[in-house]
């Protein structure tokens, strides 16, 4: 079982190998690798490193910069910069490396700068969480048009439930749906007092668990259930919220009659 001790050695260990590699200018760690009141034994090592223009596809081919890079089991090319990295004992690295002129295409909302050679990658990534959370709240959301969203992925998922395609009707419900009915409860509720800072900005399902306990448990429990079963769970619970206007609900009764839902 991986120990805080051990998590915060790991970035020690990786720290200094980039300080010392010639070709990086910059470290920097993301999500609960910097922001470290939240490890617990499940926590992945996210970060960036950004190197000398050119040298970025090096750095993704040769892995021996990572500590214990003779333990590494599989390594996935995961996109364009970025990599996952599994260890033999199950330790998950979830990476990119940039090129020095390429560190703006990331996103990014905590973040811990550890190596800092061109002096310039504090202030980048300071712009970089800014111009993220700002991206956020440029988005306007519009809850009447999520929620009729979220009946059309109920009525297409189950049509295709009920002609054999499983896989996609899973997809349209215990995906989209259930996201969009995070969403909602996101826009509708406040979260549990004392837990607004476990709030991501770049992902809605992060921690919704632990912001809204009740609502998470329904949503889990209709996970569990067959998926025509899972998107009546997901509409009553829309229902049980009392938050649909009048109109949502007759909305909702289309969806219900369609289907022949009792």
């Amino acid at each position: 079982m991986q120990t805080k001790e051990a998590f915060l050695e790991f970035e020690t260990q990786l720290t200094n190998n980039l300080q010392a590699h010639p070709d990086v200018l910059g470290l920097t760690f993301v999500g609960s690798a910097a922001d470290h009141i939240r490890i617990d034994e499940w926590s992945d090592h996210d970060f960036f490193v950004v190197t000398i223009e050119g040298k970025g596809e090096g750095l993704r081919q040769d892995l021996t910069w990572l500590p214990n890079h003779d333990q590494i089991a599989f390594h996935p090319r995961e996109t364009a910069h970025g990599l996952k990295v599994v260890y033999q004992d199950g330790h998950v690295l979830e990476f990119a490396v940039f090129n020095d002129s390429e560190l703006e295409l990331a996103s990014a909302n905590s973040f811990l700068v550890t190596v800092d050679k061109s002096g310039n990658i504090q202030q980048r990534m300071e712009a970089i969480a800014e111009r993220s959370a700002a991206k956020v709240k440029e988005t306007e959301y519009n809850p009447e048009a999520a929620y009729e969203l979220l009946l059309c992925q109920l009525l297409i998922g189950v049509g295709r439930a009920r002609r054999g395609e499983n896989l996609i009707a899973s997809e349209h419900i215990r995906s989209w749906a259930a996201t969009a009915l995070v969403g909602l409860i996101r826009f509708w509720e406040d979260p549990k007092q004392g837990t607004v800072h476990l709030a991501d900005n770049l992902n809605s399902l992060r921690r919704f668990e632990k912001q809204y306990p009740e609502f998470g448990l329904a949503i889990e429990k209709a996970q569990a259930l067959t998926t025509e079963a899972c998107a009546q769970a997901l509409l009553q619970i829309l229902f049980d919220s009392n938050y649909l206007t009048e109109n949502q609900i007759s909305q909702a009764q289309v969806v219900k009659e369609r289907l022949n839902w009792r």
